[in-house]
C-alpha cells in the first residue's frame, strides 16, 4: 500500500497503452503537418499559375482554351485554380463538342 509519504510509482514509458497512444500522436501530429505544407505549397503554386496566365495575351489563353476573365475568377473563387481552369476548358470544349454536333 502506498503510504503518504511515498511517491506514486511513476509511468516508465514500457505501457503499451501509453507507447500505443504516444504512437498515434506523433501520427497525428506527422500527418497535420504534412497537410498544412500540401496546402502552402499548393496556395503557392496557384499563385505563380494564376501571375503566368494574367500576363499571357488573349490569343495564347485562347490556344489553351481559356479566355481572360477564366483568370480572374479562378483567382476570385478560393478554389484549387488548376482545377478550376481545366474545368472551365473542359466546359467550354463539351459546348463547342455539342455545337459542333448540332450543326451537322
Amino acid at each position: 500500500m502506498i503510504g503518504l509519504t511515498e511517491p506514486a510509482p511513476r509511468p516508465t514509458g514500457h505501457d503499451p497503452a501509453l507507447r500505443r497512444l504516444a504512437a498515434h500522436a506523433a501520427r497525428l501530429a506527422a500527418g497535420l503537418a504534412a497537410g498544412i505544407a500540401e496546402g502552402l505549397s499548393r496556395r503557392a503554386v496557384n499563385g505563380r499559375v494564376l501571375r503566368k496566365l494574367s500576363v499571357m495575351t488573349e490569343r495564347e489563353l485562347k490556344d489553351i482554351g481559356l479566355v481572360r476573365q477564366d483568370v480572374a475568377d479562378a483567382g476570385a473563387s478560393g478554389e484549387d485554380a488548376s482545377l478550376f481552369l481545366l474545368a472551365r476548358r473542359d466546359e467550354r470544349r463539351a459546348a463547342r463538342r455539342r455545337e459542333d454536333f448540332v450543326k451537322r
